[in-house]
């Protein structure tokens, strides 16, 4: 979805609550995400009622902002949010919609972080403010389906193929062993086996390294590569566009840094620590590296 369409249950607790949820909202709008929220779209001599319905139904998803009066309020079915509670129950128990709603957890003391109608349903917890920016990310993803994409494409079963391309499967089933799906890591590998690629992070966040042999503690660097001689700290996101992306090939010394993009415009720091080779005195060639992929958190 390009503008996906929310409406924002919640209770007017207070007028701290409001203006937290009006933030909320407003930050969503910014980022294209339709917000329908009462504090714009309810007009003096609306009917209340209508209004929840016809936003209930014209919504992609629902945002209901769990705080302890509107859990009260739902379990109940007391006022706007409870009405709102009692239409959105009825959607999941017909189950047409069964990832309809989105809990977002606000200002709960108590065990019961969300009403009992929406079940074990799994929640976003806004409690804590200072990590406002970190949620909402979490959120917007969810709301644009981006939280799909960490899951690894699912491939053949190998064991279904004929005898005749078992041999294949086998080698590929053997690439694992150069693959770390972590976002952050450290690994240690013969690049002298498996065409010198090591592979990185998952999904739209997967990165294939590749190397050849240059000397002990150096390493030639292949692919869409951004460098700085000397640089032996992993930078922050906002610092990698002041590197060097005019060559494919880099020959990099043990403790400086590369930055690989990715076909998908994403980016990972390279670090590069000891590196064995087979031209210099050691029976193979390895290497090891420290890596970080920018993902937002």
């Amino acid at each position: 979805m390009d503008n996906p369409t929310v409406f924002i249950s919640y209770s007017h607790d207070d007028a701290q609550h409001e203006a937290w949820v009006l933030k909320l909202a407003t930050d969503l709008r910014s980022h294209g995400v339709n917000a329908i929220l009462d504090q714009w779209d309810l007009r003096l001599g609306s009917d209340l009622r209508f209004f929840m319905e016809n936003g209930l139904s014209a919504s992609n998803l629902v945002l209901c902002i769990c705080s302890e009066e509107y859990v009260k309020k739902v379990n109940s079915g007391l006022h706007g949010a409870g009405y709102e509670g009692m239409v959105m129950s009825q959607t999941l128990l017909s189950n047409a919609k069964s990832e309809f709603i989105i809990s977002i957890v606000r200002n709960i003391n108590s065990t019961q972080k969300v009403p009992l109608a929406f079940g074990s349903k799994l929640y976003i917890d806004f409690s804590n403010d200072t990590q406002y920016v970190a949620k909402y990310w979490e959120l917007l993803e969810r709301i644009y389906g981006e939280d799909l994409k960490k899951k690894p494409p699912l491939g053949e079963n190998p064991f279904s193929m004929q005898l005749s391309k078992k041999i294949a499967a086998k080698t590929k089933t053997e690439t694992v062993l150069y693959h770390s799906p972590a976002m952050d890591g450290t690994v240690t590998f013969r690049f002298d086996n498996n065409n010198g690629i090591y592979a990185i992070g998952n999904g739209e966040y997967s990165f294939n390294t590749r190397w050849s042999r240059a000397g002990n503690n150096t390493i030639h660097a292949y692919g869409l590569i951004g460098y700085i001689p000397g640089v032996t700290t992993i930078p922050d996101i906002a610092y990698i566009y002041n590197f060097d992306y005019s060559s494919k090939a880099r020959t990099i010394k043990t403790g400086e840094i590369i930055i690989l993009e990715n076909q998908h415009r994403h980016f990972a720091a390279i670090k590069l620590g000891p590196v064995k080779s087979s031209n210099h005195g050691h029976s193979y060639d390895e290497m090891t590296f420290e890596y970080h992929i920018y993902y937002p958190e």
